[in-house]
């Protein structure tokens, strides 16, 4: 049972996986009463947690086959370039003034003191607490996928020994290959996983994948081949929605401290909601979760919807050639070509599950109020969209596509899983409960990846 497997995890993964009733934790004299735990609406900021109670069951009588398994990294002290556009200049301003000037009392008098641990030499370093989540999901997706695991027998006999090893692919990034070694020593006994995690080259294999590969290995990294992605334009759109939210929180904070109210533009309100996941990941704990109202922070959770969206979602026009390398690796794995693995774990950047998702249709289905393939408003959050890229894109997020079959049932299905919750291929659901059966998945990708296969004709500048 995974509430079973949840019990010996440290504090701070406590604070991950709260229970849905449970308030978020914060001391009285800092309390602002919140009903939701912020770490779980901070987008790709948000540390590991799984987003369901329990993972989605198979129908019954059914039992897997293979797993193709796209994981993003686990958790770092602060990305790049969210440090040096928002964060560092908060950090300098708030630096700047002098000491006398800041609160003397209430829950704001900590800047008086503070010194935030996001430094820029730590900068997409995956935190301890990052390799311990890692070390956990290596143990949560070996309990999920058992029986596609290698024993953990020690002994090996003379048809082992001819097996090709079980492969845990990653992308080149250090924080790539951290993320990964820490996996596997959490998915595998010691003698399998090797002492510093990439495997014992008989069993378990670790194969980095360079992040600018030019040939099918780009599937992992497909936006660092690709000279036309970039991330600036999505910048435009979001924050047209930070100029909707931030000022009403800064004209709130006027009467909670003038002296600095007075001094905050917009980017530094999404600077101290930023600061609250970074600095959570980097020291368990960070003072700026506990000074926005819930309401705030569902509005920066929207604003990095809608950046996402037409970054890495449905309003690039890239994101379904940058799904489809990987997508289509996949079906080839899961039909068993090349390989007797059951299951193909992949380590990658943020970017690549929310590729994957437009590509195979997840979130998109019309029964749907707002699908995730909808232009998001930018003057009104909406509630009740598909796209929520905190359940998909959120440290050590994962999409995974399984093929599995049934007793007494010829057909073979497949499924899509976004962090342990079943999630629609919208055009491909006519297997058991959403699935899509084998053969017509089989068609529909490869239908899918002659659509948006020309890669050089979208990614050459």
């Amino acid at each position: 049972m995974l509430v079973l497997a949840l019990l010996p995890l440290l504090p701070f993964l406590a604070l991950a996986f709260p229970t849905q009733q449970q308030p978020f934790s914060s001391t009285p004299e800092e309390s602002m009463n919140n009903k939701i735990n912020p770490l779980k609406h901070l987008s790709a900021i948000s540390p590991f947690y799984i987003p369901t109670e329990k993972p989605t069951s198979l129908p019954p009588k059914c039992e897997l086959g293979r797993v193709s398994l796209l994981i993003r990294h686990s958790s770092i002290q602060g990305n790049d370039d969210e440090f040096e556009q928002t964060m560092k200049p908060f950090i300098d301003k708030i630096q700047n003034i002098p000491k006398e000037d800041l609160p003397k009392a209430g829950p704001w008098k900590f800047l008086r003191d503070w010194d935030t641990p996001i430094k820029e030499e730590t900068l997409e370093v995956v935190s301890p607490q990052g390799k311990k989540d890692a070390k956990f999901l290596g143990k949560y997706i070996r309990d999920q996928y058992q029986l596609l695991f290698p024993p953990k027998k020690k002994t090996s006999t003379k048809k082992d020994k001819n097996k090709t090893p079980y492969k845990v692919w990653t992308a080149s990034s250090t924080r790539d290959i951290d993320t990964a070694k820490s996996y596997i020593k959490g998915g595998f006994p010691s003698h399998q996983s090797g002492d510093d995690g990439e495997g014992d080259g008989e069993v378990v294999q670790l194969v980095k994948v360079p992040n600018k590969a030019k040939d099918w290995d780009r599937s992992l990294t497909p936006h660092k081949a690709c000279d036309t992605f970039e991330k600036e334009s999505s910048l435009e759109p979001a924050n047209k929605w930070l100029a909707v939210y931030a000022p009403k929180v800064i004209e709130r904070l006027r009467g909670i401290i003038p002296e600095i109210a007075d001094q905050l533009v917009d980017q530094d309100i999404l600077a101290m909601q930023m600061l609250c996941g970074y600095e959570s990941i980097a020291v368990g704990h960070s003072h700026f979760c506990h000074l926005f109202t819930d309401e705030e922070w569902l509005d920066v959770e929207y604003y990095f919807d809608v950046r996402f969206h037409y970054m890495m979602g449905y309003g690039s026009s890239l994101s379904p050639y940058l799904g489809m390398p990987w997508a289509k690796t996949a079906k080839h794995l899961l039909a068993g070509k090349d390989t007797d693995e059951g299951l193909h774990p992949s380590f990658t950047h943020r970017e690549s599950p929310a590729f994957v998702a437009v590509f195979l249709n997840l979130f998109n289905s019309s029964s749907h109020p707002h699908p995730a393939s909808e232009v998001p408003p930018l003057d009104h959050r909406v509630d009740d969209r598909a796209w929520r890229t905190s359940h998909l894109v959120s440290f050590l997020g994962h999409v995974a596509l399984e093929r599995f079959h049934c007793k007494g049932d010829k057909e073979e299905y497949v499924r899509a899983v976004v962090n342990g919750r079943a999630e629609k291929m919208s055009g491909c659901e006519d297997g058991k409960e959403g699935s899509c059966k084998w053969k017509t998945f089989d068609k529909w990708v490869d239908e899918r990846a002659q659509r948006w296969g020309d890669w050089e004709s979208v990614c050459e500048k």
